[in-house]
């Protein structure tokens, strides 16, 4: 059965082994033992908060495929609350000439800063040999499901950064032929930056609009560009209202996407029915069905059956299990 749940302390092992063997495609996890328990922690303490409102909080969720972890995801809360997160956004500038009499449009990159609080969603990572069947979305959409338990958790704005393009030898053009230009790679590894605080970079990038034509040809093509390996997620979250806001990423050049979290349908939809366990009903409907209890969350996608009232969920023994749910115990369902 494949699971998604909120992380634990005694995960660490299985954890630090996904991230270390994951190669290149794990960029927003720390590498060493001591910073991924520290990750591991921040998430548990977010848990166990009685939370009037967000505040610089985590939520780390693993994907357990028979109970192995083989996935994680993440919300991140009151980004940019602090400091303004920093991004390029590609828009029109206008020249004009009074006395020559013209007027020229060009598209221009321009440094932007984002400064009113968001909660950000990341760290999605799926094991190669585990991508597909509905794994990759369960992931995802898991971490909504979570959100509709406690709204008041999250900013109110849920914002994604996109992962950018890069090529078949893993080469990001807006890296190399662009972004590179701006730091010292004596004292920057791109793969060591926090991307939930980069607002560093404003130290190195000049803050004067580029010119989007007078870049190469191949750089232009790839701006605002998810990798192909992000393509799934893209789609998945466009059907939850997420729309690209025009920012582009400061180091690889991939698009952002935002939305309200009242507007995600699947918060908007979610329910809570009475739990009843039961073997021998025809189970006719199929989708998200979730322990709602902050401590305990955990989500399946599985089958199961409602009464004529639309007052009870029945489900088998094995997704009461795994639920860690009885029956008379409610479960949240999409």
């Amino acid at each position: 059965m494949k699971l998604v749940r909120l992380v634990k302390s005694s995960d660490l092992k299985n954890v630090e082994h996904l991230i270390k063997n994951s190669g290149a495609g794990m960029t927003t996890m720390p590498k060493t033992s001591q910073e991924i328990k520290k990750r591991l922690l921040w998430s548990e303490r977010s848990q166990k908060k009685n939370i009037k409102k967000p505040n610089h909080d985590s939520y780390l969720f693993v994907l357990e495929d028979n109970n192995k972890i083989v996935g994680l995801s993440a919300i991140y809360t009151s980004v940019s609350k602090k400091k303004p997160s920093v991004f390029f956004k590609k828009s029109n500038l206008t020249l004009k000439s009074k006395s020559l009499n013209f007027g020229k449009d060009l598209d221009v990159l321009s440094m932007y800063l984002y400064k009113k609080p968001y909660t950000e969603l990341g760290t999605l990572f799926l094991k190669p040999d585990f991508r597909g069947k509905g794994r990759g979305s369960l992931l995802s959409y898991a971490r909504f499901i979570f959100m509709s338990l406690d709204q008041k958790r999250f900013d109110k704005t849920a914002f994604v950064e996109i992962r950018g393009f890069k090529n078949k030898q893993g080469e990001s053009y807006f890296w190399s032929l662009f972004s590179k230009t701006f730091f010292n790679l004596d004292f920057f590894d791109i793969d060591q930056i926090s991307y939930i605080d980069n607002h560093f970079v404003m130290e190195s990038i000049p803050s004067h609009p580029f010119i989007i034509e007078h870049m190469p040809q191949k750089l232009q093509r790839v701006i605002g560009k998810p990798h192909p390996n992000a393509l799934p997620a893209y789609s998945l979250l466009a059907k939850q209202n997420f729309e690209a806001n025009g920012l582009i990423d400061v180091l690889d050049g991939g698009p952002c996407l935002e939305t309200k979290i009242e507007n995600i349908p699947i918060v908007k939809s979610a329910k809570l029915y009475s739990v009843e366990i039961n073997r021998n009903i025809d189970l006719n409907f199929f989708g998200f069905i979730a322990n709602p209890s902050i401590k305990n969350f955990a989500v399946v996608r599985e089958n199961f059956a409602l009464s004529e009232d639309k007052k009870k969920i029945f489900i088998t023994i094995n997704v009461a299990n795994a639920l860690r749910l009885n029956s008379g115990s409610l479960a949240l369902v999409n």
